[in-house]
């Protein structure tokens, strides 16, 4: 199960990618139905539902009622690394929005 989880991680990260490579193929992109801010909130959601799996993993391996704490572990870096990811995109748009506010009329 463990290898499946994995493999799909992968899969979406190729995916992934492969979309940050040629971003404006419209070919090869759906257009978002609500927009960037959607897309924001969705994230947001599937960010914060990865936080609660790996604190409800760690309390499990903690209380001793799982001991899987390999699991555990993946749960808290994939949750960290989506949460970085969140950030970076988050300072991104920032730097944008400023940069917008910055230009002359």
């Amino acid at each position: 199960m463990k290898n499946d989880a994995i493999q799909t991680h992968l899969l979406m990260m190729k995916q992934l990618a492969g979309q940050a490579a040629n971003p404006f193929h419209p070919e090869k992109s759906e257009p978002a139905a609500g927009g960037f801010g959607q897309l924001l909130r969705e994230s947001l959601g599937k960010i914060d539902g990865l936080q609660h799996k790996a604190d409800e993993q760690v309390t499990a391996v903690q209380s001793g009622r799982s001991a899987d704490m390999i699991e555990a572990v993946v749960a808290l870096e994939e949750a960290d690394m989506s949460f970085q990811l969140l950030l970076q995109v988050r300072n991104k748009a920032v730097r944008a929005y400023e940069e917008i506010m910055r230009m002359q009329l």
